[in-house]
């Protein structure tokens, strides 16, 4: 059904763009589908694992009724065994994000990673090409040893991506050696992209409550055959280095191959992905002007996307758009 009248279309308004923030298992897709099927949306997926075909049961994509109900973007780009950056993720979402808006439908993001949501809203600096010479030399070096060198070279990066996060660790030092600024330069916050109103929304959970959730979801995925989705992928190409060292993917790699029993193997993953939220939380609090939902229950997103989808057709309104009623519960 077409929800949307272009008569008295102003195209001198910004037009909105919705983005959805918040760690893993908070709720975003749900808010996201919600207000996407209220407003005539289209979700746009800033995520940096859902992008792999395949990968489906371990990256929590859309369910086949969810992509019934609103058109998704930036799922399924590149097999398992490709490399996926924030180069490639910007190259394809941000004629996309032009796209959804040309057709007078409102971009919901649904997003997950932090620096790619960062680098589509605020711009990024893209440095010099990666050099794999480079790349292999610092992959080889133990972890706080490349620490302590860009410690050395770049406090500041050093201090705010930390002494765990390699692949942060190795892109910062590439940077220092084959570009013409310091990681810390090219990653200042900027103004925002013209041209559209963008709508930021975080959803924030009590921190036992989304953790009682993140181990749900991961038993949940375990039940759903994850184990079975990587042999499926280590029987084809196999598994690039990003997306070999997934949260989860990558210990269901150590169970096969002897390194961790299955027990372990479990509760490594909740552990990883507990750190990967809490990582992610401390990222986008960094974000300016975001309204955050304190919510303890799924009801409570319910709510929101009722109000936020009152507030996007407003600002529609103010476009000359018009939707009509959409008849939820």
């Amino acid at each position: 059904m077409e929800l949307e009248h272009l008569h008295g279309f102003n195209p001198h308004a910004k037009f909105p763009v919705l983005v959805i923030l918040g760690p893993t298992a908070s709720g975003k897709s749900r808010l996201a589908v919600q207000v996407a099927e209220r407003v005539g949306g289209e979700i746009l997926s800033v995520d940096a694992l859902k992008v792999y075909r395949g990968m489906d049961v371990g990256t929590a994509k859309p369910t086949a009724d969810e992509l019934a109900r609103v058109p998704h973007h930036g799922i399924d780009l590149v097999e398992p065994f490709e490399r996926f950056s924030v180069s490639e993720f910007l190259d394809y979402a941000e004629p996309k994000l032009a796209e959804i808006v040309a057709r007078r439908h409102v971009p919901v993001l649904d997003a997950t990673a932090p620096y790619y949501l960062k680098a589509l809203i605020y711009g990024l600096d893209r440095g010099p090409e990666p050099r794999p010479g480079y790349r292999d030399e610092m992959y080889a070096r133990p972890l706080p040893e490349v620490y302590e060198l860009l410690k050395r070279r770049d406090p500041a990066s050093a201090a705010r991506i930390g002494p765990n996060d390699r692949k942060r660790l190795v892109r910062a030092l590439e940077i220092i050696e084959f570009g013409e600024k310091l990681p810390s330069e090219v990653e200042q916050w900027g103004e925002p992209r013209p041209g559209y109103r963008w709508i930021f929304t975080g959803i924030r959970w009590p921190r036992e409550l989304l953790y009682a959730r993140v181990r749900q979801r991961a038993l949940q995925m375990f039940e759903q055959g994850w184990l079975d989705e990587v042999k499926r992928i280590l029987n084809g190409k196999g598994f690039s280095e990003t997306a070999g060292k997934a949260h989860g993917y990558r210990r269901l790699q150590q169970f096969l191959s002897n390194e961790l029993t299955y027990e372990q193997c479990v509760e490594e993953t909740v552990r990883d992905i507990k750190t990967f939220a809490r990582k992610s939380m401390t990222f986008f609090k960094q974000f300016p002007r975001v309204n955050w939902l304190d919510v303890s229950s799924e009801e409570e997103i319910d709510r929101a996307a009722r109000y936020l989808s009152h507030e996007i057709k407003d600002m529609l309104a103010q476009c000359g758009i018009q939707r009509p009623a959409v008849d939820m519960p």
